[in-house]
């Protein structure tokens, strides 16, 4: 990604389920465009709406919904009945492999808009200087 950040949003059951390191991949219908190493950001959806977290990518899976259920089904924090009504009919389905994370204090979506950052329906790719804004934001309220 080239020193930039995907911002992700995230349901919070899934989002908890990350952070708690119960779930180890991020599923995605459409190929996210990280690779090892790169930095992820988590916004949680509603009802929390808020920058909660990040993590490491470690790789991304591409391959078919049924053989990605093979490789992810202890890991993916969902039901084989989730996944598959997730994937539909899909002919290609991937998985973004958590290495490690981070919680942070929340940034609450009123502060993201007021730094004119807004949070995507479902992904969004940041550019270095925004991502850091986002970052330094949540550590620079975190509580010690």
């Amino acid at each position: 990604m080239n020193g930039s950040a995907l911002l992700l949003s995230i349901k919070p059951r899934y989002a908890d389920a990350i952070f708690a390191r119960q779930k180890r991949v991020e599923l995605r219908r459409v190929k996210p465009r990280v690779g090892p190493g790169d930095l992820v950001l988590v916004y949680v959806s509603s009802p929390r709406c808020a920058l909660e977290g990040a993590f490491e990518v470690e790789r991304v899976i591409e391959t078919s919904p049924i053989a990605l259920w093979g490789h992810v089904s202890h890991n993916a924090g969902v039901t084989h009945a989730e996944f598959t009504e997730y994937f539909g009919e899909r002919k290609m389905a991937y998985a973004i492999v958590v290495r490690k994370v981070w919680r942070l204090t929340p940034v609450t979506l009123s502060t993201m808009r007021k730094a004119k950052i807004r949070p995507p329906q479902s992904y969004q790719y940041l550019d270095k200087p925004t991502a850091a804004k986002l970052t330094l934001r949540a550590l620079a309220t975190k509580k010690h």
